[in-house]
């Protein structure tokens, strides 16, 4: 699922699946660079990128926070509305 939702002060972007998801545990350490928990090492690949999305994020103001989906993961990235110019 991809949504996108405005608030008074921020617009949200999400995207959630119905996945195995991630432990709230494990959700700190998922937002590490280079990080692989231990339910994907045997999966190619070295992460799906959650620090340098996060990143960006920060960048324009905003966050990422990863959510339980039940089942499943939701992220959602919060950013600033910015209105007028």
């Amino acid at each position: 699922m991809l949504a996108a939702r405005q608030e008074t002060e921020r617009v949200l972007l999400t995207v959630a699946d119905r996945g195995p998801g991630i432990a709230e545990a494990e959700r700190a350490r998922a937002v590490e660079r280079f990080v692989r928990l231990p339910q994907n090492m045997s999966e190619p690949g070295s992460g799906p990128g959650f620090k340098s999305r996060g990143r960006v994020a920060t960048l324009h103001g905003g966050e990422l926070k990863l959510e339980d989906n039940a089942p499943g993961l939701r992220v959602v990235i919060a950013l600033p509305r910015h209105v007028g110019g």
